[in-house]
């Protein structure tokens, strides 16, 4: 998929907008330990995600100068 650094930006963008509504999810919420494993997990998994996307803003920005 080839999507422009527009893009990219603003799927990081939501990335950190969902890990964040994980984290105080976590905090503030009375979890049973499954679904605090859950939660960390899907915030993770997103994490990894958010810094793939941020590599590849990197390369494709820098490839356009």
């Amino acid at each position: 998929m080839n999507l422009s650094p527009k893009a990219i930006r603003f799927i990081i963008e939501a990335l950190d907008y969902r890990i964040e509504a994980y984290q105080q999810h976590l905090q503030l919420e009375n979890l049973d330990e499954d679904e605090a494993s859950d939660i960390t997990n899907d915030a993770l998994f997103l994490e990894s995600l958010r810094q793939e996307l941020t590599n590849n803003l990197r390369v494709i920005t820098s490839q356009s100068v």
